[in-house]
């Protein structure tokens, strides 16, 4: 009898296993080669470092800082998305700002790095206003492994050797108007060129995004404050994909909020203002789209160090 059920419990992690495969699959090589693949990175702390969306921001902080962030997307699934980044946010004197973006993204077959750096000017409009002005330069490449596909027809054209696309220049920008943290609002292109394969292209179509994110802060007490934000995704011929989120700041310590991105996933996030210098940030996703049925959860991680001045630091 006990055979019997540890026989019915392998059947079962094999026919999970293998549902997640075809859901990956049909993410990936379906939405990569039969239309637009969408393969910007997905965020969620985005809010705590705009900068990996919008070169705006570099030296936007009272700080510099740097930020290590990295993202486990279903769990659980075969190739699911896992995301590694880091971003220095450099101030240069009072209207300046340097960036440094540095990006490993991998889903499935298909692995992506990006390193670039990032210029900003700010500038007072008003008494009350601020504009914020980026532009961003750098080097990208995205690979797809076909040799590490087990297929149904091995002589397939499209899934014969591996491609690459060789390290290429790209550009980004960004614009952001702001009052302070009470409420700003920015509209960017972090990757303005497309992946190209050459004349391995196939029928592999890439499309580069544009972000616009809005927010502001709601003083409900001298001890507790709340951050509401929404990020739009934009893309021709792509479906609008929008984020909204709400975050409790409790005496300029500790974090807590919700977020819902549109018919895709609802999430829980925590952060910590450790000391002075460290502030940790946690989000805990659980998807409401059809990889629901293979996998429940998506965590992401980021620690942000900030560069105090050395009177600040005492």
């Amino acid at each position: 009898m006990i055979k019997h059920i540890k026989i019915i419990i392998q059947r079962v992690d094999q026919l999970k296993r293998i549902k997640g495969l075809i859901a990956l699959a049909s993410l990936v090589l379906l939405g990569s080669f039969s239309g637009y693949g969408q393969v910007e990175t997905m965020y969620s702390l985005y809010r705590f470092n705009p900068q990996v969306l919008s070169p705006a921001y570099a030296g936007s902080t009272e700080n510099s800082e740097i930020t290590v962030m990295n993202r486990q997307q279903w769990i659980g699934i075969e190739g699911a998305p896992k995301t590694l980044g880091l971003t220095a946010n450099l101030k240069w004197g009072t209207k300046k700002g340097l960036g440094v973006n540095v990006l490993s993204d991998q889903l499935g077959p298909i692995s992506t790095t990006a390193i670039s750096a990032d210029f900003a000017y700010h500038t007072d409009l008003n008494a009350s206003w601020r504009m914020s002005g980026g532009i961003r330069a750098g080097l990208s490449n995205m690979s797809i492994n076909y040799s590490g596909i087990r297929i149904v027809t091995p002589s397939d054209v499209v899934f014969m050797g591996d491609r690459s696309t060789g390290f290429q220049p790209n550009l980004g920008w960004g614009l952001r108007f702001d009052r302070g943290d009470k409420f700003f609002v920015s509209l960017s292109q972090p990757r303005m060129l497309k992946y190209d394969f050459g004349n391995q292209n196939i029928a592999y179509k890439d499309v580069p995004y544009f972000y616009s994110m809005l927010g502001t802060r709601i003083k409900v007490s001298e001890q507790f404050m709340l951050y509401p934000s929404v990020l739009l995704r934009m893309a021709k011929d792509v479906p609008l994909s929008w984020d909204i989120n709400v975050t409790a700041r409790l005496v300029d310590k500790l974090d807590a909020g919700i977020s819902y991105r549109n018919q895709d996933s609802y999430g829980f996030r925590l952060g910590l203002q450790a000391t002075k210098k460290i502030y940790v940030g946690y989000v805990y996703e659980m998807p409401i789209s059809q990889i629901s049925k293979v996998s429940n959860q998506t965590h992401e991680v980021v620690l942000r160090f900030s560069i105090l001045p050395k009177k600040a630091e005492k």
